[in-house]
């Protein structure tokens, strides 16, 4: 019976491999990060478009914007109170037996989801700040993860986006109080988003 004689890689070889796979990790793992953070920021992106059309829908139906809150669907609404309210995701829509997102006002409800990891404030303005529903709002949301704010303003129909430090939190103070026909969004920015542009 013969016995093989098998030979291995050199040491010379397998060097010559790893540093290949080193090179290519080098590349990648950068461009992989980059990717992640693109996916964050397009939830926060398409966050922003559906409570902007919640709030549309609310405004169609009962003439007034509303307040988002995250909790079972009331019994009964109320008014819109001036200053920032926030939800962070994940959420379904609200249901009277299961907690969700929802905007209101003293008139109606509308349902909506938020992406996990996505947190969305909303600052809607009172009328003479008398306790009516609200005629304006301001929305903001940004990722946890991600590096970016969106914003939508009711009296206008651009979107907003500025720059954000990934690993920032959105706190309820990033939407600035809405004044009613006014774009209060352009070139502003709040504690966690920097200098909104139209996108």
């Amino acid at each position: 019976m013969k016995i093989k004689n098998g030979q291995g890689f050199t040491l010379v070889e397998l060097l010559i491999v790893v540093a290949i796979i080193a090179i290519l990790a080098a590349i990648a793992i950068p461009q992989f990060s980059a990717y992640r953070i693109r996916g964050f920021n397009a939830a926060a992106n398409a966050d922003v478009r559906n409570a902007a059309t919640a709030q549309e829908a609310l405004y169609a139906d009962t003439q007034a914007y509303g307040e988002i809150v995250s909790a079972f669907l009331p019994i009964t609404t109320t008014a819109c109170t001036v200053g920032p309210a926030m939800v962070t995701g994940p959420l379904n829509a609200a249901t009277p037996t299961e907690i969700g997102a929802y905007v209101y006002n003293g008139r109606g409800v509308t349902g909506l989801s938020v992406s996990n990891g996505v947190s969305i404030s909303v600052s809607g303005t009172v009328p003479g700040g008398i306790v009516v529903p609200c005629n304006a709002y301001i929305i903001v949301t940004k990722h946890v993860a991600g590096n970016a704010c969106y914003g939508r303003d009711s009296d206008t129909a651009s979107s907003y986006r500025s720059f954000a430090l990934a690993g920032t939190a959105l706190v309820a103070g990033d939407a600035l109080i809405s004044n009613n026909d006014a774009d209060d969004l352009k070139n502003q920015s709040s504690t966690n988003c920097i200098t909104f542009a139209s996108q």
